[in-house]
């Protein structure tokens, strides 16, 4: 985050460092009800909280108002339901279907995460909801030599904002699509300085 006004600064460029999400856990005390209750806070992602005990184990994932709960004991996760409910009166959803842009399947087999739908709706957004699917998306001999800032004509600012949003949904799209992680890393490299080519 940038430095609040008002707030000394030591060096110039200086920024906040987040310790908390700016939603959810710090407006309703949920924080401090999940450590009172045994959870831990993960260090590398603080919406996360996972408890051991007992040879079980339990996690919960806070998003905004959105609270995602996973364990290997029903009768331990049941009974930290129960208390979020006394306190905080939640609406169980019981079974997940959507997070995130994620879909979420459940089968005897295990559980199946996509983002169908997600991906949909970008095709839907570009207006490319009929083409013809193609091996690669992107033409490999115009990569490394072919493929830099220089290429063709220069686009103006209102063709490069919907360009840079495409990217930004594609690459929160490979979390679960990994083949056009190539690809889109290598457009991402061009958000800045955009042409006809890319």
């Amino acid at each position: 985050m940038i430095m609040p006004l008002g707030l000394p600064i030591s060096k110039a460029g200086q920024v906040c460092k987040l310790q908390m999400p700016l939603y959810g856990i710090n407006n309703a005390g949920l924080l401090t009800f999940l450590i009172s209750h045994g959870y831990q806070q993960s260090i590398s992602d603080y919406s996360l909280f996972t408890k051991k005990q007992d040879g079980s184990f339990t996690a919960l994932f806070v998003h905004v108002d959105d609270i995602v709960l996973s364990g290997n004991n029903l009768a331990k996760i049941s009974h930290i339901t129960q208390l979020l409910d006394d306190k905080f009166k939640i609406k169980d959803l019981v079974n997940m279907k959507f997070f995130l842009s994620f879909e979420v399947a459940r089968s005897s087999t295990g559980i199946n995460i996509c983002q169908r739908k997600y991906a949909l709706e970008i095709l839907f957004d570009a207006r490319m909801l009929g083409c013809k699917s193609v091996s690669t998306s992107i033409d490999t001999r115009m990569l490394g030599t072919r493929l830099h800032q220089n290429s063709n004509t220069v686009l103006f600012e209102a063709n490069t904002s919907s360009f840079r949003r495409l990217i930004s949904r594609l690459i929160y799209l490979t979390n679960t699509r990994p083949d056009i992680t190539f690809v889109v890393q290598t457009l991402s490299q061009y958000v800045l300085h955009l042409t006809s080519a890319h």
